[in-house]
């Protein structure tokens, strides 16, 4: 089994959604990323991240995620992103090498040019994301060889 870190900047930054997503909890690090910009996704709630030369975006870095999880996160983002290797930085300064989900070329035109603020996110539109998400992880993709699966059936 591989592990790898993920850098989030979103929704995923929320340990609630994250958990949602992957049916897990992960330690976890406040961090950014250097020459990436956040911008809201048109008509969404939620944001992009896009290369851009000089921008720094905050988010949360989670650490030692595993394939099944890692494959979860994948469903998640959908056909919009695309996983790619990335240099996060911790808020004390220590870099690690993360995977982070970028908008594919062929969608930045979806993005706004208004940057995303999660403190808004949390405060305006955090519940409602979570009620439209729920049950996403769960009723799709069991797996009786996952203890915290609680879908899995025993048959």
């Amino acid at each position: 089994m591989d592990l790898m870190n993920i850098f989030t900047y979103g929704s995923l930054m929320f340990p609630a959604v994250m958990k949602a997503v992957t049916g897990r909890e992960f330690s976890s690090r406040n961090a950014r990323v250097k020459n990436y910009a956040r911008f809201r996704v048109k008509g969404e709630s939620y944001p992009g991240l896009t290369p851009l030369e000089g921008a720094f975006t905050e988010g949360v870095l989670y650490l030692n995620i595993d394939d099944l999880s890692v494959k979860r996160l994948d469903d998640f983002e959908g056909k919009l992103y695309e996983r790619a290797r990335i240099s996060a930085e911790a808020l004390d300064g220590e870099s690690s090498i993360a995977q982070a989900y970028l908008i594919k070329p062929q969608y930045r035109d979806r993005l706004s040019s208004e940057p995303w603020d999660p403190e808004h996110f949390e405060k305006a539109d955090l519940l409602q994301f979570m009620a439209s998400y729920r049950g996403f992880s769960r009723t799709d993709r069991t797996d009786p060889t996952d203890p915290s699966d609680q879908s899995a059936s025993s048959n």
